[in-house]
């Protein structure tokens, strides 16, 4: 064999194999698009190859398996490239609806977090305003000394601050701080001094009385008139005063007291006004009642 013959036999070979080579990426590119991926970057050089040899001459059939083929790959490439742009498209799109979907969650978190801080201002400034509007917020207590704020209420729900003096007049020995002023007049008329008669924590606790306060001292009038035909309608009136000490914080009352006084007159003011006055000399003279 001469020189020649042996470099045709050699070039065949390969331009054989060379086909075998692309035929199988061809197969092996219809099962998954790394295949089809390296079919594309491997058919340029393949189809250079194929073209030199079927110029020289070498294989006239491989020109028209050259043209076939190229039309494969050129059919194969394109749907491969249309998949990575497909593909590439939507994860652009998804990406793009979770960062949408990121900011709105965001958005709403943020909203959520501002309406929290907004309503915990506005319960706030509820607070003070409720507080201003029945205490005196001023107050300052005595250093060492036990503070007791007095109240009364009369029956018509309004604060009665002759009696309430009489029981500090009647207490000014013991060794504490009583307080007339520390509630203000709404405290009785809009109701909130029948909650604490009762020992109602929850309203104490509301007004902060454990800051300024270490007891009560409460009384509630109570008083019904009645009427003589005898005595040219004279106008009689029954008082009752029911006295409780509280203590801040504690469930039970500390002590309780009543008194009882009548007066008479021929209206029921002049009636209330003498029973009240008898009350008081009750209360001046009394020796049973204790803070301690």
């Amino acid at each position: 064999m001469t020189s020649r013959q042996g470099n045709r036999g050699s070039a065949g070979n390969n331009a054989r194999q060379r086909e075998h080579f692309l035929l199988y990426h061809i197969i092996a590119g219809l099962k998954g698009e790394r295949l089809l991926l390296a079919l594309m970057k491997d058919s340029c050089k393949l189809c250079a190859g194929i073209l030199t040899e079927a110029m020289n001459g070498i294989n006239s059939k491989l020109a028209i398996a050259f043209i076939c083929v190229l039309g494969i790959i050129a059919i194969f490439e394109n749907g491969a490239l249309d998949q990575i742009r497909q593909r590439h498209a939507q994860k652009i799109a998804t990406r793009i609806a979770q960062e949408q979907e990121q900011a709105s969650l965001q958005a709403q978190q943020q909203q959520r977090e501002a309406a929290t801080r907004k309503d915990a201002q506005d319960a706030a400034a509820a607070h003070v305003r409720f507080m201003a509007m029945y205490v005196d917020t001023g107050f300052t207590r005595m250093s060492g000394t036990k503070t007791i704020a007095v109240v009364v209420a009369s029956e018509d729900g309004t604060r009665n601050s002759v009696v309430s003096d009489a029981l500090i007049n009647r207490f000014k020995k013991e060794p504490v701080q009583l307080v007339s002023s520390f509630f203000k007049p709404a405290f009785v008329s809009d109701g909130l001094f029948n909650d604490a008669f009762v020992n109602s924590n929850d309203l104490f606790n509301r007004l902060e009385l454990q800051k300024s306060l270490d007891g009560l001292l409460l009384a509630q009038e109570k008083v019904q008139y009645s009427s003589n035909p005898s005595l040219q309608n004279v106008i009689t009136a029954s008082m009752e005063l029911d006295v409780k000490t509280l203590l801040i914080g504690s469930q039970a009352e500390k002590q309780t007291w009543t008194f009882t006084a009548a007066g008479a007159g021929f209206t029921q003011a002049d009636a209330r006004a003498q029973a009240e006055e008898r009350l008081i000399k009750q209360i001046t003279n009394d020796t049973k009642m204790t803070l301690n």
